[in-house]
């Protein structure tokens, strides 16, 4: 492995450690309420995006599904979390 491969790998790994970096932040502050916060947030910012014209999302479920899933996540919890 050639030292730019090595560094390019390297910003890859980065990359995923920021991300679970920022899930565990919204853990932290959110605590039980982080599914339903993050899920919520994540419904209004695509309907946001999308309402801006962009139509090429980088979650792994391609759209419109993932705001009818997250969406139904959402719901879910705000059930379990409020009618208790």
């Amino acid at each position: 492995m050639t030292p730019e491969e090595r560094a390019e790998r390297g910003r890859e790994l980065e990359g995923l450690a920021f991300t679970f970096c920022k899930a565990a932040f919204l853990a932290l502050l959110l605590r039980r309420y982080t599914l339903f916060g993050t899920a919520s947030a994540a419904v209004v910012l695509y309907l946001a995006a999308a309402r801006c014209g962009v139509r090429e999302w980088r979650c792994f479920v391609k759209p419109p599904w993932v705001v009818a899933i997250l969406a139904l996540v959402a719901a879910s919890e705000a059930r379990r979390l409020w009618t208790r």
